[in-house]
């Protein structure tokens, strides 16, 4: 951990016992310790690794609330990522990069925050997932692996996770219904551009209905843009719980890098992945299976063929208590006609120097321990 990380988490413990003094005030201290093994292979190739963050990211935070009468509050989260494979800070480094917001919240209106704040699609996304992005099943896991150098995540979840300059607002729930909208300003304008969103959610009877998009502008909004756009949601019919959803990412820009980069040999990247899955408990055990349809329409510069893929996972979860859990899984997709994708765990990509075969099958066998706090 770097100094900056030390300080901050100095200063955020110091908040706790200052909070303890003070009736109308609170400060949780709260996290996730998540590790665990896998084994993604394609063609011929395979790499044997220790993972963090197979079913969730490793995190610890802190969030607070002072009550300041008549309903209104003031809040704050500040929340770190940790790769606990090796012990190093997660979203780059970053003390708080899973988010840093300060903001008021009203019983009646709803909360308004700002900082660095995960986007109203990241928090509906995970719902329509029967693996909640778990696993080699979970619909993070999919990345083309093209060379030891160049992976492409195929959704754009570096982009529409979490925003930078954000201003967030979050209605109360209206008959089951709530709203997210989110504004990022475009402060950093020669390498990224301004970003908004909006999500909606209803749950009510078993159900669970979301659908929300993201959308970000490219370096002075105008080189293109990144979108990304999802709707479903799940049913809970007790002796199981269905899920259906589509995801549609498209991307347009042309000088973007890193995570948000157009996919090799593309003018525009444009993926749908539809899914259906179910989730079966039995007492502490819980089974799941989903299948996800990845139809490819980005416009490449050269001829291909069709690189659309077929991606079946199975796994389950064992409870050992309310906070600790097992979790084991396989996933195994398609490649045609240079499609190259690859299976990670969870939000532990697949390594980029396992190239994604061109044609056959990628898979990926993965098991791991999460405990909250």
């Amino acid at each position: 951990m770097n100094g900056m990380a030390k300080h901050a988490v100095a200063c955020a413990a110091l908040l706790c016992v200052c909070g303890a003094a003070n009736a109308q005030s609170s400060v949780t201290m709260y996290g996730r310790v998540d590790a665990g093994m896998d084994s993604p292979r394609s063609g011929g190739s395979s790499v044997n690794r220790l993972v963090s963050g197979g079913s969730a990211g490793s995190n610890l935070g802190f969030r607070g609330v002072e009550d300041l009468g008549g309903g209104l509050a003031a809040v704050f989260r500040l929340e770190m990522g940790i790769n606990l494979d090796d012990g190093t800070l997660g979203q780059g480094g970053r003390a708080f990069g899973r988010e840093a917001s300060v903001g008021l919240s009203d019983a009646r209106f709803g909360t308004l925050q700002m900082g660095r704040i995960p986007t109203p699609y990241y928090m509906v996304q995970s719902s329509v997932d029967a693996f909640v992005w778990e696993g080699a099943g979970g619909l993070l896991a999919l990345t083309r692996n093209v060379s030891p150098t160049t992976q492409r995540q195929v959704l754009p979840m570096g982009v529409s996770a979490r925003q930078d300059n954000a201003v967030n607002y979050v209605s109360p729930r209206w008959g089951g219904i709530e709203f997210r909208g989110q504004y990022s300003f475009g402060e950093n304008s020669t390498t990224i551009g301004r970003g908004y969103g909006a999500s909606a959610r209803y749950q009510a009877g078993g159900f669970d209905l979301n659908a929300g998009f993201q959308r970000q502008e490219g370096p002075d909004d105008a080189a293109g843009k990144v979108s990304a756009m999802v709707v479903g949601g799940s049913y809970d019919a007790r002796f199981a719980k269905f899920f259906l959803g589509m995801t549609v990412e498209k991307n347009s820009c042309a000088t973007c890098t890193g995570a948000i980069a157009r996919m090799p040999g593309a003018s525009t990247s444009e993926f749908r992945l539809t899914n259906l899955g179910v989730r079966v408990p039995f007492g502490q055990f819980t089974a799941v299976a989903q299948f996800t349809r990845v139809n490819d329409r980005s416009d490449y510069t050269a001829l291909t063929g069709n690189r659309d893929a077929n991606w079946i996972s199975l796994g389950g979860d064992y409870d050992l208590s309310k906070r600790t859990r097992l979790y084991f899984g396989v996933g195994q997709i398609s490649n045609k006609n240079g499609s190259q994708y690859v299976l990670g765990t969870g939000t532990a990509q697949a390594p980029a120097m396992l190239v994604g075969s061109s044609s056959g099958s990628s898979r990926n066998i993965y098991m791991g321990v999460r405990h909250n706090f």
